[in-house]
C-alpha cells in the first residue's frame, strides 16, 4: 500500500503485470512445505549476527567460510542417519500417529476415509489430501492422514514429499565450496575512481539485533527467574512490575 500512495498509477500498472501467483501467497500454485512466511533473510542476517559489521571484502569472505563449515557440518550429521525421512520429520510422523491412536477410522472405498477426529475429517491416501488442507499444504501427512495410512497397513514413509526425505537433504548438502588462499585474492588498486559507502543516518535508539518474528511462526519459550511466566524474556530483560 505503502508503494502505490508513493509510485501512484506507474506502481499500480507495473503489478498488474506481474502474475498473482509470484507475489501473492494465497495464489502460489506450489507446495510451500510449511513455509507461510518469508523471513529467509531476517534469518539469514541473524546467523552473520558478528559478521555483518565487517568491511564489504572481510564480510563476503566470512559468509564463504560460514557456508563452507555448515556444508560439511549437515553432511556429517545427515551421512549417520539410518532412516529414510530426516529425523525431524520422523518424530513428527511419531507424534502424529501417537495423536490419531484413539481416532476412529471408517474406510469408504477407493482408499478414501473417514476419520473421526475433532472435528471429522476425510481423507483421501491415493489423492494425498486431507479435507483439513494441511496435507496439501505442507506435503507432509497431518495426523488425521497418518491415523488413515494406518489403518490401511501402508507404509507411512511413502505418503511422505521426497522434500523431507533423508537422502533429498544429503543431496543439498553433496556439494563443496573449496578455500580460497590469501595469495588468490585480488590486491587492493588505489586510484581515483574510489565508490564511497552511501550517506545514511543513524536512527535513534539501540539498534534492534533480533529479528521480528513472522505471524504463525512458532516460538521456543522460556521461564523468566524473574517473574515466573513464560515468554521471550530472561531475567536481565524481564519489565514486569516488581
Amino acid at each position: 500500500m505503502r508503494m502505490v500512495n508513493e509510485g501512484g498509477e506507474r506502481v499500480t500498472d507495473f503489478l498488474k503485470t506481474i502474475p498473482v501467483k509470484h507475489w501473492s501467497t494465497v495464489h502460489f500454485p506450489g507446495c510451500r512445505y510449511g513455509e507461510m512466511f518469508s523471513n529467509v533473510a531476517e534469518s539469514f542476517n541473524s546467523w552473520i549476527k558478528d559478521e555483518r559489521y565487517l568491511p564489504v571484502k572481510n564480510l563476503v569472505d566470512a559468509i564463504r567460510a560460514k557456508i563452507m563449515s555448515m556444508i560439511v557440518e549437515r553432511r556429517e550429521k545427515a551421512s549417520k542417519w539410518v532412516r529414510n525421512i530426516c529425523p525431524k520429520m520422523d518424530q513428527k510422523l511419531f507424534d502424529a500417529y501417537q495423536e490419531s491412536r484413539t481416532w476412529v477410522v471408517m474406510p469408504s472405498g477407493d482408499d478414501v476415509y473417514e476419520v473421526h477426529s475433532e472435528p471429522t475429517v476425510t481423507v483421501d491416501i491415493a489423492r494425498r489430501t486431507c479435507s483439513c488442507q494441511k496435507w496439501q499444504q505442507n506435503g507432509f501427512p497431518c495426523c488425521h492422514a497418518v491415523g488413515a495410512i494406518t489403518n490401511s497397513g501402508k507404509e507411512l514413509s511413502l505418503y511422505v514429499d521426497p522434500y523431507y526425505h533423508a537422502e533429498t537433504y544429503r543431496a543439498s548438502y553433496s556439494y563443496s565450496i573449496y578455500p580460497i588462499p590469501t595469495l588468490w585474492m585480488p590486491q587492493h588498486v588505489s586510484g581515483e575512481d574510489v565508490i564511497l559507502p552511501p550517506l545514511s543516518k543513524k536512527p535513534p535508539g539501540r539498534p534492534k539485533t533480533r529479528r521480528i518474528p513472522s505471524r504463525g511462526e512458532k516460538v521456543s519459550q522460556i521461564k523468566c527467574g524473574r517473574c515466573g511466566k513464560f515468554g521471550n524474556h530472561n531475567r536481565a530483560t524481564c519489565k514486569e512490575a516488581t
